[in-house]
């Protein structure tokens, strides 16, 4: 249990150095870490983590890793992850307020940054299209259906309406229990 701390630890920690773009650009990071390399949880255990994590007060990586660890290593696990993921980013972000605020219109700062960019642009959209797949395949037709308007519905609402996030879980999560008690999930 000793080493597997330890790897957690530095998993997380290595997840964390890398997570620029916060929480959607750090999924296809997360996956490959605890799902491919690691096999700590599946899949579909990624994919139900994120909708949880979302759901919840806190940055999507810190939940996750807060689940993840407590999975691999009960309550310490679960703290070791947490501090792990976030450790990197304090420090990072402690650096760069220090040599940002001195150095912010150097061209070559900018474009450091424009680089950056893309780079969590491209991360996102992966993210996006990983958890669409797993819809699709851990879901019946209908169920699938469902979970597309549903999406859809909500991306509207925040996008375009300016409607609280947090009523449109909210009334997600009705509308899913709706349809469980009508047997349609």
């Amino acid at each position: 249990m000793g080493m597997e701390l330890i790897e957690l630890f530095l998993t997380f920690l290595k997840i964390g150095f890398v997570m620029f773009g916060g929480g959607y650009a750090m999924i296809p990071i997360l996956r490959y870490e605890v799902v491919v390399r690691h096999q700590w949880i599946s899949e579909q255990e990624l994919i139900d983590i994120i909708a949880v994590a979302e759901s919840t007060p806190g940055p999507i990586a810190v939940n996750s890793a807060t689940y993840v660890g407590y999975k691999v290593g009960g309550f310490l696990g679960a703290f070791l992850a947490t501090i792990a993921i976030v450790l990197p980013a304090f420090m990072v972000m402690l650096a760069i307020a220090v040599v940002i605020m001195k150095f912010y219109n150097n061209y070559l700062v900018k474009g450091i940054l424009n680089g950056i960019r893309g780079a969590v642009l491209g991360l996102i959209l992966s993210a996006v299209l990983m958890v669409v797949k797993g819809i699709v395949k851990g879901a019946a037709i209908g169920n699938s259906l469902a979970t597309f308007f549903i999406a859809i519905a909500v991306f509207i609402c925040v996008t375009f309406l300016d409607i609280d996030p947090v009523i449109l879980i909210g009334a997600s999560a009705l509308i899913g229990l709706v349809l469980a008690l009508l047997k349609v999930w």
